[in-house]
């Protein structure tokens, strides 16, 4: 793309920014208005994940990625979110010229012919959204590695977290819930590591674990530690993807059972979000009943975290929250944004 050409593309990205407000922009780029500004205090965020990067991305020459990432961008803030965490390291693999991991087959279909993270920070800052950057740091997902496992170290994950802080303004860094048998300490040592590092460059290190405390401890991954110790994570964030209307009769309240769970084990007082299943809406679930017999899940259950002094949630997954299934809970929950 020409410079002519990209400088065009960044116009027509702020024109479409009416719907933002400019306080967020502000905030996000450090310009000033007319009056003094402040981020949002509430996280919320979408995650951005490489399922959606083959949905949305994959294959695209540039300019048609960036038109099409726009597109998610202005949808991510028009249903009142602010921050899009996106895949950027899957299967030991990355989005963006690395030298520590190959170009991703899974999100890119291989070698692009630019810098999709490039276009994406520059984009999700036009629209006033903060991005983290989210990692599978060892590229492991349903019990195997993926991709070549050799490059699944604490040295190369903590290289690769530097590389992409030496080169991108992005505002923070994101690991999932994907997590080895390794063992407790293994895991400890590379997050805290991983803390120190993206902390050198004044960023935040945030983690999201699956929303069962005890399979957590049984896997090592130890949510006690992270969550009593400072040092370790900025904020944590259990995915709890159950609804209130739990179990064969749909009277379990399993979201507020899980939710207490975790403030309880929070004894330093670690900034916690909550991930939220908006890829249940709509799901018909002997289990789960409540997912089909209501329309105001989500937004219920942003009503309680807030009401529990927690600082925000994210939604699992960007396809989801522009699916027509699931607009009436992002109408409801736009409405208490």
């Amino acid at each position: 793309m020409n410079k002519i050409t990209r400088i065009l593309s960044v116009l027509c990205a702020f024109i479409m920014m009416a719907s933002v407000p400019m306080q967020a922009y502000c905030a996000e780029t450090g310009s000033t208005a007319n009056t003094a500004t402040v981020a949002p205090a509430e996280f919320r965020a979408v995650w951005f994940s490489f399922r959606d990067w083959q949905t949305y991305l994959k294959g695209k020459n540039e300019s048609d990625f960036r038109s099409t990432f726009s597109t998610v961008c202005r949808n991510t803030a028009d249903r009142g979110l602010n921050t899009i965490i996106v895949h950027v390291r899957s299967h030991n693999d990355a989005v963006y010229p690395s030298s520590c991991y190959p170009w991703s087959d899974e999100m890119l279909g291989g070698n692009p012919g630019f810098d999709p993270l490039a276009d994406i920070v520059e984009l999700a800052h036009a629209y006033g959204l903060r991005v983290h950057a989210w990692i599978n740091p060892y590229g492991y997902r349903n019990g195997k590695y993926c991709g070549d496992s050799s490059l699944a170290t604490q040295e190369n994950i903590l290289a690769g977290i530097r590389e992409i802080l030496n080169s991108y303004a992005v505002d923070g860094i994101h690991f999932d819930d994907y997590f080895p048998p390794l063992g407790a300490s293994t895991h400890n040592a590379l997050l805290k590591k991983v803390y120190e590092t993206v902390h050198g460059y004044g960023k935040t290190f945030g983690v999201s674990p699956a929303g069962n405390i005890d399979n957590n401890r049984k896997n090592g991954v130890d949510v006690d530690t992270w969550l009593s110790t400072t040092g370790y994570t900025d904020y944590i964030c259990p995915q709890i993807y159950w609804s209130n209307s739990y179990g064969k009769v749909g009277n379990v309240t399993m979201y507020s059972d899980r939710l207490a769970a975790w403030k309880s084990i929070n004894k330093a007082g670690i900034p916690m979000y909550i991930g939220l299943a908006a890829y249940r809406v709509g799901e018909v679930s002997r289990s789960d009943p409540g997912w089909s017999t209501r329309d105001d899940n989500l937004s219920s259950q942003v009503n309680e975290l807030r009401a529990n002094g927690l600082g925000g949630y994210v939604l699992f997954s960007y396809s989801s929250i522009v699916s027509a299934k699931c607009a009436t809970e992002m109408q409801n929950l736009k409405s208490i944004n």
